[in-house]
């Protein structure tokens, strides 16, 4: 289990700090194990940025990740007739540390933790209909000595038909400037893909988004179970699965890259629970609740 805690760690700063990819921050960003970029949701960075979420509310979100990881989210979404704007606060603590000097000795305890704003409008186009919308996030990183400052932003188009779960898109996410340690770089976008649709014979919403980042393409497949009005049951996989395969066990390799998550709403109140495993066999648990106004 320590090997896998400094695995997984070593995994989330060369991601953070390198790449500048986006920790799961909420329930809507697993839960259908990365799929879902029109998944109507407030709190997640992974969605088209022209989703029209109609609920005026006010979210908070919790992720627990291995080795003492953990995620906090506040998010405000208020939404007019043709127009949405959402914003959120997130930050990532990965712990508490010991430094130490070339010589090995004490030089004090240090915080590792990334903090960032995200905003997001939408705006419905009738004459069409389309949805299009964008988004700007403001990010600082620190892990000691290491410090990195990102502004990206992002573009959506979203076009509905007859029935409005039955939707493609297309976003081009996270294209922005990076400083680390102060010099300069260019984040590479991400450019996906997505479509959902209402299924004819389940009561159910199938989700799914192609990513293209660096010639590498990743294929996310998702599935919301609606049981009732208040009920929802969403579950979903990835490409990554493969990626992140480490042949530890045969159910170690089927869970691997997969979530699942279970949401439960009025017309006040929202709560959401899910998990998500990752190939190592580490798993992630996200909590969101909701209130609307």
């Amino acid at each position: 289990m320590l090997v896998l805690a400094i695995y997984f760690v070593m995994f989330i700063f060369q991601t953070s700090v390198y790449a500048n990819a986006n920790a799961f921050t909420s329930f809507s960003c697993f839960s259908m194990g990365g799929a879902g970029y029109l998944y109507q949701s407030a709190n997640t960075q992974i969605k088209n940025p022209a989703v029209f979420n109609k609920s005026r509310s006010f979210t908070t979100s919790i992720v627990k990740y291995p080795a003492s990881i953990r995620s906090q989210s506040l998010n405000l979404n208020l939404p007019t007739e043709n127009f949405v704007f959402s914003s959120s606060l997130k930050h990532l603590s990965y712990g508490v540390f010991k430094g130490y000097d070339e010589y090995g000795r004490s030089i004090g305890s240090y915080k590792s933790y990334e903090t960032w704003v995200d905003g997001y409008f939408a705006k419905k186009i009738n004459s069409f209909p389309i949805y299009l919308g964008s988004s700007m996030s403001i990010k600082s990183s620190n892990f000691h000595n290491a410090n990195s400052k990102n502004l990206s932003t992002s573009f959506g188009l979203i076009k509905n038909f007859k029935n409005e779960n039955n939707s493609i898109g297309i976003s081009i996410n996270q294209f922005g400037i990076n400083f680390f340690n102060g010099k300069r770089s260019y984040t590479n976008p991400r450019i996906v893909l997505s479509s959902s649709k209402k299924l004819k014979y389940l009561p159910a919403i199938s989700y799914i988004d192609f990513l293209q980042e660096k010639n590498h393409t990743e294929v996310f497949m998702g599935i919301c179970f609606i049981y009732s009005e208040k009920i929802k049951i969403l579950a979903g996989s990835s490409t990554r699965k493969f990626d992140q395969n480490t042949s530890q066990s045969l159910i170690t390799s089927l869970l691997g890259s997969t979530g699942f998550g279970l949401s439960y709403g009025t017309k006040k109140i929202l709560v959401q629970y899910g998990f998500y495993y990752y190939g190592i066999g580490t798993r992630v648990d996200g909590l969101n609740i909701g209130m609307s106004f």
